[in-house]
């Protein structure tokens, strides 16, 4: 499988454990204060991954990607309805969430011209917050960014998110090939 479409389907997948995970756990706090849905570790990741898959694919290709992974999700709700959290609540809050901070994302992304790593830093930024608000909202209420799944999701997204910068900058120094293309076209 060459590298485009291994960003592709990890992207897709990062997409599918987050909801299916968040369908089974539900709301999980960690510390004793840190609460937020179970999948946000994926969701994370996701924002990252699409910002390879939009390297990769192109500033109009991912959005393909972006409304496939949509109707996986939307599809699982129907399909997986009898989880502790009904996964069509899941689909529906993944999916204005998914496509609301995904284009935030894409957007900031397409606009700056840094490095990767600095995209990825910043899009994250603007995306994991809308994401967070929208998609609590939808699952679980609470619409605010004081309520605690919210500014939960939001850290824990933004830290797994940036979970792809050590393999960058190790990718790196093993090769000077992809130290050039990670590097700012």
């Amino acid at each position: 499988m060459d590298k485009k479409w291994g960003v592709a389907i990890g992207y897709m997948l990062s997409i599918v454990f987050a909801n299916l995970t968040v369908a089974w756990f539900g709301l999980v706090t960690w510390f004793g204060w840190l609460t937020f849905p179970a999948g946000a570790v994926f969701i994370g990741l996701t924002f990252s991954m699409r910002d390879f898959v939009q390297r990769e694919w192109g500033d109009l290709k991912v959005w393909w990607f972006m409304i496939a992974s949509t109707v996986i999700t939307t599809l699982m709700g129907v399909i997986l309805s009898h989880l502790p959290v009904p996964l069509w609540k899941v689909a529906l809050g993944s999916a204005v969430a998914f496509i609301v901070s995904e284009a935030i994302d894409w957007a900031v992304y397409y606009f700056m011209k840094k490095d990767i790593i600095w995209r990825i830093c910043v899009s994250n930024i603007f995306s994991t917050p809308i994401d967070s608000i929208l998609f609590v909202g939808i699952v679980f209420g609470g619409w605010s960014f004081l309520n605690p799944p919210v500014w939960g999701q939001t850290i824990v997204k933004y830290i797994s998110g940036l979970l792809v910068i050590p393999i960058i900058l190790w990718a790196r120094s093993k090769a000077k090939s992809v130290d050039q293309y990670y590097q700012t076209s």
